[in-house]
């Protein structure tokens, strides 16, 4: 028997795939948990297993972690800061890892450290595209510069892409609320899912409008590199939508709406109308600029996904993760964010049977 790993949310857009890709590390058992286990008839298979379990319920999710060596959480949004299943994992001393991306969720995890640490476990938050992957690909650069200044990072996906109803509700989260980001050694407030601009990514991609998003990287690069200006946008393949955003975004400025939650199933179900349009490629960018040797410096890295597999990038780092624990160990406990964990080596060995390729220009 192998290592057990716990994947909640395992026949979700993301969590089938972390859950195939689990399955088939040497020396671990993929266990697929969710209210819903019925759901997971595609995800079955080889190595496998479903369960029942309502992580609202202590009962049902205490009786989910007996066993298990490690929980990959892709249960989102994240947005409301539960730590409900992070803290019984620390508790249990069980290895934990989400796939968040809300800025408040994941640098609060440290607020678990000292239980974690007391148990030996190590639990992580944002093995996702940010700030995971982001992390690793300024690690990357790093070295071409003595100084970083600034860091600017932009996702775009395809919209033939699969995408979920917690996604919507991610991005509702934050589009017309103040975010507060670093410029020019100064902090400032902008508003979600405005000030666009236009990014050309290489080939398939093309040209995309990307707008301001409130993301972990806002608060941690300026910490972990020295960055005076960070900034991170998103944008989607369809204008459509991104003026839909837009709109919407102003009207929570001006009050005329407060709560965009509930429009996320309308806006959901509309965008699946739109399924057959645009293409399935998309890309991410990391521009990086600061000094090498006394002289102005800039280094940008594009990571292209140029068919439908684009999610397996944001899976990626939660699948690195588990499988360097099952492989080498934990090197040290604790409760952190997932930024310095995983190199861009370790990422792109989970990418290496999708067509994603990482430009450099």
């Amino acid at each position: 028997m192998g290592k057990r790993i716990l994947v909640l949310g395992g026949y979700g857009t993301f969590g089938r795939r972390i859950s195939r890709a689990i399955a088939a590390i040497p020396s671990a058992e993929c266990i697929v948990g969710g209210r819903h286990p019925q759901r997971a008839t595609p995800v079955t298979g080889e190595n496998i297993t479903t369960i029942t379990v309502n992580i609202h319920d202590p009962a049902s999710l205490r009786l989910a972690l007996e066993g298990m060596f490690a929980v990959v959480n892709t249960v989102g949004p994240f947005q409301t800061g539960d730590y409900t299943v992070a803290e019984a994992c620390a508790i249990r001393g069980i290895h934990y890892v989400d796939l968040a991306d809300a800025r408040a969720h994941v640098e609060n995890i440290t607020r678990l450290n000292r239980r974690a640490e007391q148990r030996q476990c190590l639990i992580v938050s944002g093995a996702s595209s940010v700030p995971a992957v982001s992390a690793a690909l300024v690690d990357m650069l790093a070295p071409e510069f003595d100084r970083i200044s600034e860091i600017h990072t932009c996702i775009s996906p395809g919209n033939r892409n699969p995408h979920g109803l917690a996604s919507v509700r991610a991005i509702l989260s934050y589009t017309g609320n103040p975010i507060r980001l670093k410029e020019k050694g100064r902090w400032r407030y902008a508003y979600g899912w405005s000030e666009a601009e236009k990014v050309k990514f290489p080939r398939p991609v093309g040209k995309r409008r990307v707008y301001l998003c409130d993301v972990p990287d806002l608060d941690l690069f300026p910490a972990r590199y020295g960055a005076q200006t960070v900034t991170f946008r998103a944008g989607l393949e369809l204008n459509l939508f991104n003026y839909g955003l837009a709109m919407l975004g102003r009207m929570r400025r001006r009050g005329l709406t407060k709560n965009l939650s509930a429009w996320a199933p309308a806006l959901s179900a509309a965008s699946n109308l739109f399924r057959g349009s645009g293409g399935a490629a998309g890309g991410m960018r990391v521009r990086v600029l600061g000094r090498k040797d006394d002289r102005e410096a800039e280094h940008t890295v594009f990571l292209m996904a140029r068919d439908a597999n684009g999610p397996a990038i944001p899976c990626s780092p939660s699948v690195a993760l588990i499988r360097r624990w099952i492989e080498r160990g934990v090197a040290a406990p604790g409760a952190v964010p997932c930024v310095g964990l995983l190199t861009w080596d370790d990422i792109k060995a989970e990418l290496v049977n999708y067509d994603i390729t990482l430009v450099r220009v």
